[in-house]
């Protein structure tokens, strides 16, 4: 496996950030549906269902990469 580079582990942060953002979206709306006492529609429990597998993906690789430059 090559060596992480600056570059790459800038990639991986933004993408960590993006997906982070992205999840969080989703939890403001599941939070302002809820204080309003409506029910969430089944396309955002599906968005919101994907954005945490992404984000858990991301994370994951992002861990990876900065225990890879601990060592």
């Amino acid at each position: 496996m090559p060596p992480m580079t600056e570059e790459k582990l800038r990639e991986l942060r933004l993408q960590y950030q993006a997906a982070y953002t992205a999840y969080q979206s989703c939890v403001d709306a599941l939070t302002a549906l809820s204080f309003k006492g409506e029910r969430p529609s089944a396309e955002l429990l599906e968005n919101e269902a994907k954005a945490l597998r992404t984000l858990n993906e991301a994370r994951a690789l992002y861990r990876d990469a900065l225990l890879e430059i601990s060592n």
